[in-house]
């Protein structure tokens, strides 16, 4: 199986990102080995019915619980202080997400 450039394009679209027509040889390349790795493991045909589990899952079924106290941050203003560009009591970031 070969990926192509117009699956690419697809996958690409999905994930939100730019991929230039000259950057698509490369990603071709290292999508079709990553595929040939998985067909690879696909016909091994393991049988891990008997295999011990690394550790007991059992044990991190419980897990303690602790008091949500909202408390103020000591440090606050002098964060906001040496931020780039604050706005207030926020810190301003670049936009990355387009609409």
């Amino acid at each position: 199986m070969s990926i192509t450039p117009e699956e690419i394009d697809v996958l690409a679209a999905e994930a939100k990102l730019k991929i230039t027509r000259e950057e698509m040889p490369e990603i071709i390349e290292y999508m079709n080995r990553f595929i040939a790795e998985l067909e690879r493991m696909n016909e091994l045909e393991l049988d891990l019915k008997n295999v011990s589990l690394l550790y007991d899952f059992k044990e991190y079924q419980s897990c303690p619980m602790r008091d949500d106290d909202i408390e103020d941050f000591a440090h606050r203003d002098d964060l906001l202080r040496d931020a780039p560009l604050s706005d207030g009591n926020y810190f301003r970031t670049a936009r990355i997400l387009e609409k």
